[in-house]
């Protein structure tokens, strides 16, 4: 047995989206399939996005004096990190194949809010690696 067995392959993981009620694969007006890419968490560039976005906001509250964070700054530093995190897509978004900016990619992920749920299990799934 190596401990390296025991750890993910990939620091990428493709999440394949669903239609939210009917479970069914979404494709593109092409006929392929949309699908988000993303890091995973243990990657270096998910944990790289992640120690800025913490590190700002711990400047922040010492710059203030306060250790007090509220539920709207969580959730803009979750949207930035998946924002961040997201390495391409292949997606119809208002009519057309949006290029994936952090900007575009907040608006899609804050509009169309049930792909974030989907993202979320991916990455929990990811987790269970050694499942398999």
């Amino acid at each position: 047995m190596d401990l390296l067995d025991l750890t993910p392959k990939s620091d990428e993981i493709v999440v394949v989206i669903k239609h939210p009620a009917t479970g069914d694969t979404l494709q593109n007006n092409d006929g392929t399939d949309m699908t988000i890419t993303i890091c995973a968490p243990h990657s270096k560039d998910y944990k790289k996005v992640l120690h800025e976005i913490t590190n700002k906001r711990l400047k922040k509250m010492q710059s203030k004096g306060k250790n007090d964070v509220t539920a709207e700054e969580l959730e803009e530093g979750s949207l930035e990190v998946l924002a961040k995190t997201t390495r391409a897509w292949n997606i119809t978004y208002d009519g057309e194949s949006p290029k994936l900016t952090v900007t575009k990619a907040k608006e899609v992920y804050e509009r169309v809010f049930w792909i974030r749920s989907q993202i979320e299990g991916a990455i929990e799934d990811s987790l269970d690696f050694m499942k398999a």
